[in-house]
């Protein structure tokens, strides 16, 4: 009975010691969940880094997708990226003014379910891609003049990264949109992160709200291959001069929105999609294909809040639009459109977190489509016949704290592969992104 006594007001005095602390532990979850990152100050040394010069910058992100119907079969898959980076400021550390490098590194490993599962055209999981490996993803030099108002831009960088993109439109997990403008860097031999290319580029802020920019970067059509990730060779058969012009409203505008129109062209010779060398189709003749010199395209991209629910408040609904051309004679696409839209601040007391909306489509060159048909005609069944592929996404995005994110989705892909012989899909996703 002593025993079984002891035992019990051990029982009690443990109990009441768990809901003394609960409150304490209860407030170091939510103090660790607020701080900027996941990892703190390092006690003082980050910030004391920072303010010698040198910032740096970490992110663990992951995308799980999982088809529930459609496609050529229901499965799951998931894929990663760690990206790990450090920005010199070179005022504090060399006394140059408003001048930067900056460095990133990435791994990405993975599965992708697009490729395993439902053989659209455009992956269910962004980050797959660009090679699953570990590479480098930035190595440049950014520098400031005349206040701020002319930046150049040297080194290794991804074209998407400053062209053709809106970070607002980075709310999706499908790969037909993460901010950028697909009419360019699908056609152009342009790529986005963490996959880049030597060059250059020049913005210039004719006034606070008005710019221009463009660059030139080298053609690699080996760039995003697995084993480039750390090939910094200088060989191309070509370059790419995007050019892009942009307007915004006032910073002082209650209802914020922007403007963007660009355009690229790549010197590289590139293959028709129909014509072959003796000005035929090449469906029916099967001779080789003509080569022309050179491809170009445009896009524009438009964002606009049409609603904020106060004076001050970050809530409220942000529409948009993207939508580009691709060159008639080589491009796969011939046209991309995109509309959608996020709103900010969701419950009560969620104010950052957010749900984004999107339909997006791609239209295939019709006379890649005629090749197809023509190819067919000789051996029926030889390629398959490929027209539009549409995408619906819905996302919410639940900020936990401001160095954790979860973003669950939903996406239907319409015409998988644009041969509408395959299944539509329905995709359960989830996001997830954690700054260290």
């Amino acid at each position: 009975m002593r025993s079984s006594s002891c035992t019990t007001h051990g029982l009690a005095i443990g109990g009441m010691l768990w809901l003394y602390t609960l409150p304490a532990m209860a407030q170091q979850a939510s103090d660790w969940l607020s701080q900027p990152t996941m990892t703190g100050d390092w006690g003082g040394t980050r910030t004391q880094l920072q303010d010698d010069g040198i910032n740096l910058r970490a992110h663990w992100t992951t995308e799980s997708a999982g088809n529930v119907s459609g496609g050529l079969r229901q499965t799951a898959r998931y894929t990663q990226q760690l990206d790990f980076g450090v920005d010199f400021d070179l005022d504090k550390l060399w006394g140059v003014p408003d001048a930067k490098i900056q460095v990133t590194v990435t791994d990405r490993r993975g599965r992708s379910l697009t490729n395993d599962a439902l053989d659209n055209l455009f992956s269910v999981q962004e980050l797959y891609g660009a090679g699953q490996n570990f590479r480098l993803a930035e190595l440049n030099w950014q520098q400031d003049f005349l206040d701020h108002k002319v930046t150049i831009q040297l080194g290794w960088s991804p074209i998407g990264d400053d062209l053709a993109r809106l970070a607002a439109f980075c709310n999706f997990q499908n790969g037909i949109i993460c901010g950028h403008a697909n009419a360019m860097t699908t056609n152009s031999g342009a790529h986005n992160f963490p996959t880049a290319q030597w060059g250059a580029r020049v913005k210039v802020h004719i006034t606070p709200t008005f710019y221009v920019q463009g660059g030139v970067y080298q053609n690699n059509p080996n760039a995003a291959n697995s084993d480039q990730g750390w090939n910094l060779s200088f060989k191309s058969d070509g370059v790419i001069v995007p050019v892009e012009v942009g307007w915004s409203t006032s910073p002082d505008n209650p209802l914020p929105g922007s403007l963007m129109l660009g355009a690229y062209y790549n010197s590289a010779a590139t293959p028709d999609v129909l014509t072959d060398v003796n000005g035929f189709s090449a469906g029916l003749t099967g001779a080789a294909f003509l080569y022309r010199n050179g491809r170009s395209g445009g896009y524009f991209i438009v964002d606009k809040m049409v609603y904020r629910e106060g004076p001050g408040s970050n809530r409220g609904l942000t529409l948009g639009a993207m939508g580009g051309v691709g060159d008639s004679a080589t491009a796969k696409f011939r046209y991309f459109w995109i509309v959608g839209g996020h709103y900010q601040g969701t419950f009560s007391g969620r104010d950052n977190d957010f749900v984004s909306f999107m339909v997006a489509s791609a239209r295939i060159n019709p006379r890649l489509t005629r090749y197809q048909r023509d190819s067919d005609s000789v051996t029926p069944g030889a390629v398959p016949i490929q027209t539009y592929e549409t995408v619906f996404e819905v996302d919410y995005g639940a900020k936990l704290g401001p160095w954790l994110t979860l973003r669950p989705n939903l996406q239907y892909i319409a015409r998988p592969d644009g041969t509408g012989t395959i299944p539509n899909a329905f995709v359960i996703g989830l996001y997830t992104q954690m700054t260290f």
